[in-house]
């Protein structure tokens, strides 16, 4: 074969060939380019993968933090609405419960005021703050009941005042009437208007220890006067004084009489403790009294065989009697007592003491103590009554029995200007004077 046909071949397999591999080459770099885009888009993916990755880590993060926050604020608002309910709870107690056990402590002590519901709150500040609620209501209501208690002293103080003016004024209108009719021949009028006396008495003695409780004056003034002639004015000025009391027993041994600043406050006290031992008294039973002097002074010892006291009448009687604690109108029940709270008032003021215990007799003995302060030496030149009884002492015992005088008598010694059948030396312990009528303070 010729040598040309044989290279022609061979050019045109070399020419393939070259072609071939100018393809392929081609093909590679497009691939490899291809693949460098896509290696490149890759990474871009992997950047924008992470990137999500990172994203979705963070709202991971803040989806946890606002789920831990949403059961924090749920935790809350339980507790909130727990608290809530049990501060509604404790307020209901204190409204239903505290408030009114309070407003019935402040009448009766006894009553106990309770405290919180939930005893788990005990000292916690909503506890501190009920408390405040109560004290702050407690303080109020004490403020303001004093001051209507006083206003309302103030009109009895004046009321009593003016009507015991009057009540005097009858005194002595009926005092003119007994010295007019006084002869053998009006006995029956003389009787009735005794009666009448009498009871204006009772009227005078009701209205003074009233005001007196509400911080009068006793409305009376006395010259220096013979104790044992006080207590005799002190006797006829109870009912029935003539069958219900026995005595009084003289045990004095000198001439002791009573300053004129306090003589009308003493037969006050005496009488206001013989009525309340004649009212606790079966209508059978004697009260007896007597007179003693004392190393202090001087006692009036007042004792009945009534029903007595018990303990806590025993504590309430002792705390009136002292003076030494304010007594409101509320306090003296309904209807209100006033004795005790009166004494108290004249025991204070003049530095008295009365003391009750049970007597002798299982009723109740009362004893006034008379300070010296109060006491005076009665001049020579004077004497006793004619109705006050001789000292123990000087009488024979078969004549130790007091002597009784009529009706009349008595109640002319504690009047100080009833003329009697008989006319007798007018005894010093009459010699009283109306006061001007006061509503202040003794």
């Amino acid at each position: 074969m010729p040598p040309d046909s044989f290279s022609v071949p061979m050019v045109i397999c070399v020419a393939v060939l070259v072609l071939a591999l100018a393809g392929v080459l081609t093909l590679y770099l497009r691939l490899r380019g291809r693949l460098a885009q896509v290696r490149g888009q890759l990474v871009q993916t992997r950047q924008a993968q992470d990137h999500l990755t990172r994203e979705s880590s963070a709202w991971s993060q803040r989806l946890l933090q606002a789920e831990r926050k949403a059961q924090e604020n749920a935790d809350l608002l339980r507790d909130t609405r727990a608290q809530h309910d049990l501060l509604r709870v404790e307020t209901d107690h204190l409204i239903s419960k505290r408030i009114p056990a309070l407003l019935s402590h402040l009448r009766s002590p006894h009553v106990i005021v309770p405290g919180m519901q939930n005893q788990a709150l005990a000292g916690t500040d909503l506890d501190r703050q009920h408390r405040a609620v109560l004290d702050a209501l407690t303080r109020g209501i004490r403020e303001e009941t004093e001051r209507i208690d006083e206003a309302a002293q103030a009109v009895i103080r004046g009321a009593m005042s003016r009507v015991q003016t009057q009540a005097l004024r009858a005194q002595d209108l009926l005092a003119g009437v007994q010295q007019r009719y006084s002869g053998d021949e009006h006995t029956a009028l003389l009787r009735e208007v005794l009666g009448l006396d009498m009871f204006n008495e009772l009227i005078i003695r009701r209205m003074q220890v009233t005001g007196i409780a509400c911080g009068a004056t006793p409305g009376l003034s006395r010259d220096d006067t013979y104790l044992v002639d006080l207590v005799v004015g002190a006797i006829s000025r109870v009912e029935n004084f003539e069958l219900r009391i026995e005595g009084p027993a003289n045990h004095l041994r000198r001439r002791i009489g009573v300053a004129a600043r306090a003589a009308e406050s003493i037969l006050f006290t005496t009488a206001e403790l013989l009525a309340n031992a004649v009212h606790h008294s079966h209508g059978t039973l004697k009260v007896t009294i007597a007179v003693h002097e004392t190393n202090n002074g001087a006692a009036i010892v007042i004792d009945d065989a009534g029903v007595g006291l018990n303990e806590d009448q025993y504590a309430r009687a002792s705390r009136l009697l002292s003076g030494n604690h304010p007594v409101r109108l509320v306090d003296l029940g309904n209807p209100p007592r006033t004795g005790w709270a009166a004494i108290g008032r004249q025991v204070a003021h003049y530095g008295m003491q009365v003391t009750v215990k049970k007597s002798a007799f299982g009723g109740v003995q009362a004893v006034l103590n008379i300070p010296t302060a109060l006491l005076v030496e009665m001049p020579e030149d004077t004497r006793p009554s004619v109705l006050a009884p001789e000292p123990v002492r000087a009488v024979a015992p078969a004549a130790a029995a007091i002597r009784r005088e009529p009706m009349a008598a008595a109640t002319a010694l504690q009047q100080g200007s009833m003329a009697v059948s008989n006319p007798r030396p007018e005894p010093v312990a009459s010699s009283i004077r109306p006061q001007p009528p006061t509503a202040g303070c003794p």
